[in-house]
């Protein structure tokens, strides 16, 4: 029997920092043959309603997503909700700080660039936002703009990456802890992205063991088929030792077509079906 790969349960939006509006991302999906997709902007959940309703008339199977920013051991984890209650008053409360501190990260990011000669305002990025939550890949455009990159890989590469002179850190992250009660208790089920930029794989099994973290982004389109392998083990490990099983969960992670350690266009790395069935129809019960 022919395995179909038509899924995708990481991308972005421009309710965050991705490039295409809900309705224009999920009518890419379609055009590229996608059927069951998720989208998990960045602490936000504004596209979710845009993207559920456009999907189902093109007949997609839309899962509601995020990607929450934490903090663990002085690195940046990011932990994907899916199926979350993004109604809920008390998320959206503190996602909305969330994004107030994004803002004032940006007030930073552009004093930093100010002295080696990067004159941006404020209003040069927020025209890439959208209403989203703003990114430093919004930033990457304004610089784009004024002519001083000429691509967002550039633009990290020199200038906001970590380490870079632009570069400001995230005030207030959530631990990784307090990002997989947040999705329990809106009704979610939590999934650490990508592992390979963190090595934390016994992290991972404690968070499974101790936190009830639920699954592991296993296929995601900067994992190799070295680091497949790796975490396809880590994930058999951590089942035989909790004795249950777990998600897994990939996805091309996309922006839009030019974003990326490699850029690639939607379409190009995608997540078996069978893994995106499992999770279709779960939804764990809000505490």
């Amino acid at each position: 029997m022919i395995e179909h790969s038509n899924s995708d349960l990481h991308m972005h939006s421009t309710a965050s920092d991705g490039g295409y509006s809900p309705s224009e991302l999920m009518k890419k999906c379609k055009a590229v043959d996608l059927q069951i997709v998720a989208l998990t902007d960045h602490d936000s959940v504004d596209g979710i309603e845009e993207a559920t309703r456009v999907g189902n008339e093109l007949g997609l199977d839309v899962i509601p997503g995020i990607e929450l920013s934490t903090k663990h051991k002085g690195k940046s984890v990011h932990i994907l909700g899916y199926h979350l209650d993004w109604r809920d008053r008390k998320l959206r409360s503190l996602l909305e700080c969330q994004k107030q501190l994004r803002r004032e990260r940006l007030d930073q990011i552009i004093a930093r660039l100010e002295p080696i000669g990067l004159h941006l305002k404020p209003e040069d990025v927020l025209k890439h936002v959208d209403g989203g939550s703003i990114g430093r890949p919004h930033v990457a455009k304004a610089l784009i703009d004024a002519g001083y990159v000429t691509d967002v890989a550039e633009a990290f590469e020199k200038y906001l990456a970590e380490g870079q002179p632009g570069y400001v850190e995230k005030a207030k992250e959530m631990t990784v802890k307090e990002a997989i009660d947040l999705i329990h208790n809106t009704g979610g089920i939590a999934v650490v992205a990508h592992p390979v930029y963190y090595d934390f794989d016994q992290d991972i099994m404690d968070w499974v063991t101790k936190w009830g973290l639920d699954g592991v982004e296993i296929y995601h389109r900067d994992h190799d088929k070295e680091a497949i392998k790796r975490f396809e083990q880590l994930c058999d490990s951590i089942e035989k030792e909790v004795g249950r099983p777990l998600y897994r969960t990939g996805g091309s992670d996309f922006h839009h077509e030019d974003y990326g350690r490699v850029p690639e266009p939607l379409g190009v790395t995608r997540l078996r079906n069978h893994f995106a069935e499992t999770l279709l129809e779960k939804r764990l019960s809000p505490k």
